[in-house]
């Protein structure tokens, strides 16, 4: 196994000359992301992805054509052999991508829906084993009861590959899609960005992405690095984003603090979810105003839409009608006013 990536005539060389079989840096991330892998989309990407791999290095001498010592009538058999395995790998290829292309148009679907709904995604980005996962439990548990919303949480790398879409729903009516993505490592391959693209497509739509970090890792830095990298590379290094520095428990980091767009928390302190989603609803919604409107006794229904979606201050009764003091956020002001 080699730390860097080895071109076609390298690994082919070192294969022949140790005679095992070599593995770079690529592949090796590959068959790890193959073995952890639960979706149907998932597996059928990374295996795409390998059998490119694997069809670009069936090219002259091949482990099949080991069969060539001997004389011209074997190596004529190993010629047949290659050409077959080229067709083999080409036909599960094609197979794929046509599977694929049927799981995307229900992706696709479930986007649109999303869109029509005009319900905010925020996504979840940042470098492998960061605490991106935690960070949307975290959400889970301060908003909802069910465990069973709850979504894979371990401490290894790669741990979660298959996107993941919960809907957080907020006090006052502010509720948005928050989404967990596979995470980014260092000079991520061109293989990864590939099979993983529909994946990748959900944080180029978000409305704001929370890049994770884990802030207790001496080098840090370079995995912030490695993450903006990664989002110029699928072209979502515009969007509006929050930098959220987890895992300050393990540090002596003061949290939960913001500092500019740099958010501090531990996303196992319930306050500090809190904290996480009052910077989230100011990225989204706007500030708090505060407002007054009288609600006539003749449509009081008014009165339980406008407590959904605002934090009523005072009600004073008056002859022909309610009035209500309320604060309310700036982007969801048009809401009230539309009701």
């Amino acid at each position: 196994v080699f730390s860097s990536d080895l071109s076609v005539m390298q690994a082919r060389e070192l294969e022949r000359r140790f005679d095992r079989r070599v593995l770079d840096r690529t592949d090796l991330i590959l068959h790890i992301f193959l073995e952890q892998a639960q979706s149907a989309a998932a597996r059928l990407q990374i295996e795409s992805a390998l059998l490119r791999r694997q069809l670009n290095r069936l090219i002259g001498t091949n482990v099949h054509l080991t069969r060539q010592r001997g004389g011209v009538t074997n190596r004529g058999a190993g010629e047949k052999q290659l050409q077959l395995d080229k067709r083999l790998i080409k036909t599960r290829i094609a197979q794929i991508e046509k599977e694929l292309a049927r799981l995307q148009k229900q992706r696709d679907t479930q986007r649109a829906s999303r869109l029509r709904a005009s319900v905010p995604l925020v996504a979840l980005a940042g470098y492998t084993n960061a605490g991106k996962s935690t960070v949307m439990n975290g959400f889970l548990r301060r908003f909802h009861a069910k465990d069973a919303k709850q979504v894979l949480q371990e401490n290894r790398l790669f741990a979660t590959l298959d996107t993941s879409v919960r809907l957080i729903e907020q006090p006052y009516g502010q509720s948005f899609l928050l989404v967990d993505t596979v995470g980014f490592l260092h000079d991520l391959p061109h293989e990864l960005v590939r099979a993983f693209h529909s994946t990748l497509e959900d944080i180029q739509l978000a409305t704001c992405v929370l890049h994770v970090v884990d802030a207790s890792k001496p080098n840090y830095l370079d995995d912030i690095e490695a993450t903006e990298t990664t989002l110029e590379a699928i072209d979502a290094a515009s969007i509006d984003r929050l930098v959220v520095f987890n895992q300050c428990d393990k540090t002596e980091i003061v949290h939960p603090a913001v500092h500019a767009s740099q958010v501090y928390i531990s996303a196992l302190d319930p306050g500090d979810i809190d904290f996480l989603a009052g910077q989230v609803n100011e990225r989204l919604f706007g500030e708090w105003v505060e407002r007054e409107t009288k609600i006539p006794y003749s449509d009081f229904s008014r009165y339980d839409t406008l407590r959904q979606t605002a934090r009523i201050l005072k009600t004073e009764e008056q002859e022909d009608g309610v009035l209500v003091r309320y604060q309310i956020r700036r982007r969801l002001e048009k809401n009230i006013q539309k009701g």
